[in-house]
């Protein structure tokens, strides 16, 4: 395996989780695709480093739309909700995805 599959793997993999984290969080209607966008990011061989892609990516996306809804909400005419557990969960898609370009490159 060359080093230029694995970082077209890993590319492929961030684009899935970025896509699909947008379809997921954002669009109703289209969750769907979202879920096979991940799914499909995943299943990239090699796999460590497409799984990395697809987690940094849809944990990175999760960030921004999280990041961006609270910036638009006036604290004088909108409460928003806590997100804390969100903002957790996307920390930890993150760090998976870390770990696992971590792995794949160690490989």
């Amino acid at each position: 395996m060359t080093a230029r599959d694995r970082w077209t793997a890993f590319g492929l993999g961030v684009l899935g989780g970025v896509l699909g984290g947008i379809a997921v969080l954002s669009w109703a209607g289209i969750q769907p695709l979202g879920i096979i966008g991940i799914g499909v990011g995943l299943l990239v061989r090699p796999r460590p480093f497409g799984a990395a892609g697809v987690l940094m990516g849809w944990g990175g996306m999760t960030l921004l739309l999280l990041a961006g809804a609270q910036a638009r909400c006036d604290p004088a005419s909108c409460g928003a909700p806590d997100v804390t557990a969100w903002v957790v969960v996307a920390l930890g898609l993150v760090v998976l995805g870390a770990v696992a370009l971590i792995v794949g490159l160690r490989r």
